[in-house]
């Protein structure tokens, strides 16, 4: 299994990213179409976890409970891998990329996930 992993470079970037799947229906989706858009939903709502996102208070909108829906069924059809199924790098960039001070670390940390993973 190749391993389509994908971080976004700004939240515009993200929602562009998750917006051009938006009304498309997601199974027929290649993989890196879906991880891209997967990635940007990670990246951008950093806060929403994959486990339980059916629960009442998950705090899953219902908008995007399907994008959950279809990384579980690729997950478990072994389409996905652990990384591309929670992929952390994104939601951390996320986070980082809406922070307004970083430490030395963190700077080089954010660089080392946009050369390994970003865009071009």
């Amino acid at each position: 299994m190749s391993t389509c992993i994908h971080i976004p470079n700004s939240i515009e970037s993200a929602i562009r990213d998750l917006h051009s799947t938006f009304n498309l229906p997601l199974e027929p989706l290649p993989k890196a179409t879906f991880v891209r858009a997967w990635s940007a939903l990670c990246y951008s709502f950093s806060s929403l976890h994959p486990d339980g996102y059916e629960d009442d208070d998950s705090g899953w909108p219902p908008g995007l409970m399907r994008y959950a829906a279809e990384a579980w069924r690729r997950y478990e059809a072994k389409e996905f891998d652990d990384e591309e199924m929670y992929p952390s790098d994104a939601c951390w960039s996320g986070l980082y990329d809406r922070m307004h001070s970083h430490t030395v670390e963190e700077t080089a940390r954010r660089l080392e996930i946009a050369a390994e993973y970003g865009e071009v």
